[in-house]
């Protein structure tokens, strides 16, 4: 009878938990793209990313991914590779690590990305794995801004 008990605890816990309007996870923008290295074995970069939640209780946002365009030049998948932990009513900046291969690129868009100090636009689209416990939930991220490269 107890374990009778303790599920129906449970289950009205989840009940009345789920009952709280829940705000939607806002990208605020990229607040800066690099490159990390060039060489023959491809390029990586960083994608720093304004993730800013209005809810008053914390979540992990998951392994998440998505492509990353930069002057119209595609740079393949930016990835964050680890969970992290975002803290209620807070704004933070997240790193997303991007790494591609030179063959996807012709030599003119690899010497283009290696000036770098031109304004370009950059465009990020996929989605953010966002949740607690084992309700998750996908934030969509379709973000096009003007910005250097490396700044």
């Amino acid at each position: 009878m107890n374990k009778f008990r303790f599920l129906i605890l449970i289950s009205a816990f989840f009940f009345f938990n789920s009952c709280k309007d829940f705000k939607e996870v806002e990208v605020t923008g990229v607040k800066s793209f690099r490159l990390t290295k060039v060489g023959q074995d491809g390029i990586e970069g960083e994608v720093i990313l304004g993730i800013k939640n209005p809810n008053s209780y914390g979540f992990s946002i998951y392994p998440s991914e998505f492509d990353v365009v930069y002057s119209g030049i595609k740079m393949g998948k930016a990835r964050l590779h680890k969970r992290v932990h975002i803290d209620g009513n807070s704004e933070k900046l997240y790193v997303f690590k991007l790494k591609t291969s030179l063959k996807n690129m012709n030599l003119m868009d690899v010497m283009s990305l290696m000036n770098g100090g031109n304004m370009g636009r950059i465009e990020a689209k996929g989605d953010l794995k966002a949740g607690k416990f084992y309700l998750k939930k996908r934030v969509p991220v379709n973000i096009s801004e003007k910005i250097g490269l490396g700044g």
